[in-house]
């Protein structure tokens, strides 16, 4: 039976937005559901609204950084969830491949081990990396509000103020026009954060679980040998198909989220230059602990593809590293031809399984080079203030 971690956090996630993800559970199927199509239509509609006050500060660098930065989030939200629904029975599809071939494989103890330990370690970034998105998102909606009571405090008046950059055609200090807008606000942050957080997670978790397979591979390559030449050879075979499956469910994993790590490294790059520009120009105003959160969810958010990407690679080539570990002397004398396939194997070995996004590898090099960019943004926009 396979560990009760696997996808657990990442069906809850997506049981929110009404989706179910795993085909076993016998729960029924809304490709549509409901509460996903309300979090589109909230951000959809919440876009416009940050373009136009964009527009109207084209002139203001720090009013245009400001539309900027929550434009970026709700388009890539807005990619996320639409491909996701695009691809929405491939990736039930490809989960389902996931389980069973984990189900396969963790009837040895050490396999168990093995998946269970990778499971847990997923589920515990995965956490981590929501819990940072998510606070993210509540201080946003809460700044505004605690914004309105310290100016209230200090001058006796309210001056109505929302979370995101955003122009009404209506007028905000009414109490109910202003009720509206921050309860958009508030839907079109909820919108951005659970899709996000969906797609986000299930990358990570299925990487995981792929670094799983990898490892059972290796952990059976250093022990392949049998009683018998003809056990042996099944023993090898077996190594390889498994080998072999876990490289196409990596080239199918990576086909899946191909444009939506290239679109994420092309925006972390230009969210990071205008949240480290917010940053200094409120470097000593309460907006600052929002922009520190938001730009800590959007380094964690770009950092858990590049991170998972790079442990895939790492675990995909370390099968040649197992075939050189192993007990392979004996077949010298007595096999020659399986030397030969574990020299083949050795040789695809040293390729790996990459992840990317067209081009961008996603690998704790990508990282330094999206952060680097974005300091050089900040200075250019620095330069312009």
């Amino acid at each position: 039976m396979l560990t009760d971690k696997f996808l657990r956090l990442q069906s809850f996630f997506f049981r929110l937005l009404g989706i179910q993800l795993l085909l076993d559970r016998g729960l029924g199927c809304r490709r549509y559901p409901r509460r996903a199509i309300f979090c589109i239509l909230s951000v959809g509609s919440f876009m416009p609204l940050t373009i136009a006050f964009g527009l109207r500060n084209i002139q203001n660098v720090e009013g245009l950084t400001d539309s900027l930065c929550s434009g970026l989030v709700d388009l890539l939200a807005l990619c996320k969830i639409v491909f996701f629904f695009w691809h929405y029975e491939d990736f039930r599809t490809l989960i389902q491949r996931f389980h069973n071939m984990l189900n396969m494989e963790i009837h040895w103890t050490p396999c168990e081990l093995i998946v269970t330990r990778q499971n847990r370690r997923d589920q515990f970034i995965s956490a981590l990396y929501s819990h940072c998105f998510m606070m993210a998102g509540l201080s946003a909606c809460l700044m505004s509000p605690l914004s309105m009571l310290s100016g209230y405090l200090r001058t006796g008046e309210v001056q109505p103020e929302l979370p995101f950059p955003s122009l009404y055609p209506w007028d905000n200090s009414h109490l109910n026009n202003y009720l509206f807008s921050y309860l958009w606000n508030v839907s079109a942050a909820l919108g951005v954060a659970l899709p996000t957080v969906c797609v986000d997670t299930l990358f990570c978790s299925l990487t995981h679980n792929l670094c799983a397979l990898f490892e059972i591979a290796q952990h059976k390559m250093m022990h392949f040998e049998g009683e018998t030449e003809e056990e042996t050879r099944e023993n090898l075979v077996h190594i390889f198909q498994l080998y072999e499956e876990c490289l196409d469910l990596g080239h199918s994993l990576n086909g899946y989220f191909r444009p939506l790590i290239f679109a994420q490294f092309v925006a972390a790059s230009l969210h990071l230059c205008v949240l480290c520009y917010q940053l200094s120009a409120h470097l000593m105003e309460p907006a600052m602990l929002f922009y520190a959160a938001f730009t800590t969810a959007i380094l964690s958010q770009v950092s858990i593809y590049c991170f998972c990407g790079m442990s895939v690679q790492e675990k995909s080539q370390g099968l040649g590293q197992a075939i050189y570990e192993s007990n392979w002397l004996p077949l010298l004398k007595e096999n020659l031809p399986l030397v030969k396939s574990l020299k083949i194997a050795m040789m695809r070995a040293r390729r790996g399984c990459q992840i990317n996004g067209y081009f961008f590898e996603a690998n704790r090099q990508t990282l330094v080079m999206i952060v680097r960019s974005a300091i050089s943004y900040v200075i250019l926009l620095r330069s312009l203030a």
